[in-house]
């Protein structure tokens, strides 16, 4: 059965509650993009920079800029995009791209639907009507339209992605699972912390198909991979070599990792940029004089890797980041096991129990409980599915994603914006989940697996369900 098909099975009354869902996110949405907020972070400044110069001059990067590939081009590609269109600026001397505030409510409008209809192919309507319910009202991804960042892009393109794995599963054929892989690249193209999603997609791809298969042994599940890691490679390719370009060493996304890996190694910041900028504050001071004095949360960030990298100079920036990174584990991993652990299991819980307030914004309480309440619905439909046989495996390749942004963030940097582009998985999973759990039967329409369609039609046209 396809998406188009399993839509008009929707009950109207689902239909009629789903457009309500949309108008009324999207219409939060729109208000909170037409009050910007005035302040802009690092990451903001550099996507506007980014996005303008390319719109401008079709350049990645304006010229002052001193590592513009350390910004995946997915967002600066959207916002320059929306700056050719309408090319409106803020008019105090700011970089920013006005035109860009609308875009990001529309993406952030877009992501509801996402969500409906990837909890509707993994556990049916009501599972699609609740999580689009969540995604549509939780507060930072409403938020979020206020600022010129990559996660409600990321957000979009992630849980599209793994919609479209659930489509090529349902009904394989070569170019489903290409365009799978196409918005997985896209994915990573813009949210370069999810470098590994592709790889669990493959995976999850290949042992269902593998395991399942009536006819053709290994091959469709060669296949179906080989799409898959095709559809995404033509996409990063081309951008892996102009960045490795750029840098002058192989950047496969993004040159970030080893300031990265360094912040979230360091023990004496707890693992955070703002602690690494309290705990540094005084040699970054010596390093750069008219910061001297200056409140550690007035540091730039940039200013503190280079005060790091600069205690080896004998060395490139980026290998001097990752031979500190080296001196991090030996000191503290292995010299402070106890306390290392700790940091870790702080830093998971600074994800994961805290939701994304902005720059020097301050946490509402009501706001807080929502957050908890989610992701623990979210761990709960997990768990339920899994203790009662069902789900398949379109919903643990989103609990495998959510486990691994988990285990990437308890060893490199970590806070709670990054769980902002996954949190629609965390609104899937718990309403799929916990269907699933309550019902009397499987109903994962996520994978040929359960339906038992023939799986070796990969080689040829559309299979076709056999249930």
């Amino acid at each position: 059965m396809g998406l188009v098909t399993e839509l008009r099975s929707v009950p109207r009354g689902v239909l009629v509650a789903l457009v309500c869902v949309l108008v009324a996110g999207g219409a939060l949405r729109g208000v909170a993009a037409a009050d910007p907020g005035e302040y802009q972070s690092t990451d903001e400044i550099a996507y506007a920079m980014i996005a303008r110069t390319l719109a401008d001059r079709l350049v990645y990067g304006d010229p002052g800029m001193d590592d513009p590939v350390h910004w995946p081009p997915g967002a600066p590609v959207l916002f320059a995009v929306a700056h050719e269109l309408y090319p409106k600026q803020r008019g105090d001397g700011v970089w920013d791209v006005p035109a860009a505030y609308p875009v990001q409510a529309a993406v952030g409008t877009a992501v509801i639907g996402a969500a409906f209809l990837l909890a509707l192919v993994v556990a049916g309507p009501l599972a699609g009507l609740g999580a689009a319910t969540l995604v549509a009202f939780y507060p930072p991804l409403i938020d979020a339209s206020r600022d010129l960042l990559s996660e409600p892009l990321g957000a979009l393109l992630v849980t599209g992605a793994l919609l479209a794995v659930a489509l090529a599963l349902r009904r394989p054929a070569w170019w489903r699972f290409a365009a799978a892989g196409a918005l997985l690249g896209a994915t990573i193209l813009t949210r370069a912390d999810l470098i590994l999603v592709p790889l669990l997609a493959g995976g999850v791809a290949a042992v269902a198909l593998w395991r399942h298969a009536e006819e053709g042994g290994r091959g469709p599940a060669l296949r179906g991979v080989g799409a898959m890691a095709a559809g995404c490679l033509v996409l990063v390719a081309p951008w892996t070599w102009f960045a490795s370009n750029q840098a002058g060493e192989l950047v496969p996304v993004s040159s970030g990792g080893a300031s990265n890996a360094f912040v979230g190694t360091f023990l004496p910041g707890d693992g955070s940029i703002y602690g690494a900028k309290e705990a540094l504050a005084g040699e970054v001071g010596r390093r750069f004089p008219r910061y001297a004095g200056e409140p550690a949360f007035r540091l730039p960030q940039t200013r503190v890797i280079d005060t790091v990298a600069a205690r080896r100079p004998d060395l490139p920036a980026e290998d001097a980041l990752r031979a500190a990174t080296t001196a991090n584990l030996e000191r503290y991993a292995l010299g402070e096991p106890l306390a290392f652990t700790g940091m870790m299991l702080a830093k998971v819980e600074r994800l994961w129990l805290h939701y994304t307030t902005g720059t020097y914004g301050n946490e509402r309480w009501w706001i807080r409980a929502l957050h908890i309440a989610i992701v623990a619905l979210g761990i709960a439909g997990l768990f339920l599915a899994a203790a009662r046989r069902r789900g398949g495996p379109v919903l643990w390749l989103v609990g495998l994603v959510l486990l691994y942004v988990t285990a990437l963030n308890a060893v490199l940097v970590s806070e709670a914006r990054h769980n902002l582009a996954v949190m629609p998985l965390v609104a899937v999973a718990g309403a799929a989940g916990v269907t699933l759990a309550l019902r009397g039967r499987n109903r994962d329409a996520g994978t040929t697996v359960i339906g038992g369609v023939r799986a070796g039609s990969l080689a040829g046209p559309d299979s076709r369900s056999v249930t």
